[in-house]
């Protein structure tokens, strides 16, 4: 086996050594330290203790264990790569589906920031409401954005709704949808657009995703497969690191769109 592969093996193939490298990431600790905090008996991590050692991933300095300078290079990458192994992990056969490359890459890189998932499927009875999941966080929010390029029956009268009760709403569309919405209901686009809580953007590049919205609260994603197909599923997380990866794909559609301050 290279060095290579029997380090990946040392970190990723035993919970007991991959948790107690992402302990000792806050600093160094005592064997009776480690042993509460990790809840382990003294025998079993000393076994793992040693295999760090031997490996050159810790240190000893008398009766305190830390990562030695290889340990802190390599500790720190671990997170974010545990991380998307268990947003995918977790939702295999939906991100499965999915083409992934339609997510502008800094955020690919980062979508282990979704934390911990939940794919929620639309009743038939449903197919184009918003899951009912999401509507008591939705309207509990002090904030909602969302980015769109497919349209729902539901949209002037939900985001009206929203805005009336002072939520903070901003909306980015794609221009098909944008002419949709001014064709079908013109008033509704007409009196939100001119409330002071509201902002609307339309982008005339493709959207390539269905939808995303992100609140205060929660953040979710709805994508477009690889075979072309639009299913109404929504990825939604309530994690902080989610709601931030949610507000920077908003912003990236945001910044390449226009406002609209009149109709």
């Amino acid at each position: 086996m290279s060095v290579e592969l029997q380090l990946i093996d040392t970190i990723f193939f035993s919970d007991k050594r991959k948790n107690l490298l992402l302990l000792l990431k806050d600093g160094p600790k005592t064997i009776e330290e480690i042993k509460t905090e990790l809840e382990v008996s003294s025998s079993p991590i000393m076994a793992q203790i040693r295999i760090l050692l031997k490996d050159g991933l810790l240190v000893q300095k008398k009766d305190v264990y830390e990562l030695s300078v290889k340990g802190k290079l390599i500790v720190p990458k671990m997170e974010p790569l545990l991380s998307t192994f268990q947003v995918f992990d977790e939702n295999h056969d939906y991100w499965a589906r999915q083409d992934l490359r339609i997510l502008p890459s800094h955020l690919l890189d980062r979508i282990g920031e979704l934390g911990n998932c939940k794919e929620l499927v639309p009743e038939r009875t449903h197919i184009f409401d918003y899951p009912p999941e999401i509507m008591d966080p939705l309207y509990r929010s002090e904030t909602v954005m969302e980015v769109s390029s497919f349209f729902r029956p539901g949209y002037p009268h939900l985001y009206l709704d929203l805005a009336k009760k002072g939520i903070k709403v901003s909306l980015v569309l794609e221009r098909p949808i944008y002419m949709k919405l001014i064709s079908d209901h013109r008033k509704d686009v007409e009196e939100f657009v001119n409330m002071e809580n509201t902002r609307l953007f339309v982008c005339d590049n493709k959207i390539e995703l269905a939808s995303s919205i992100v609140t205060d609260l929660f953040m979710s994603l709805s994508m477009i497969s690889k075979d072309g197909r639009y299913y109404n599923h929504e990825m939604v997380s309530f994690e902080i690191s989610a709601l931030s990866w949610g507000q920077e794909l908003f912003s990236y559609y945001m910044d390449m769109s226009e406002q609209i301050t009149q109709i």
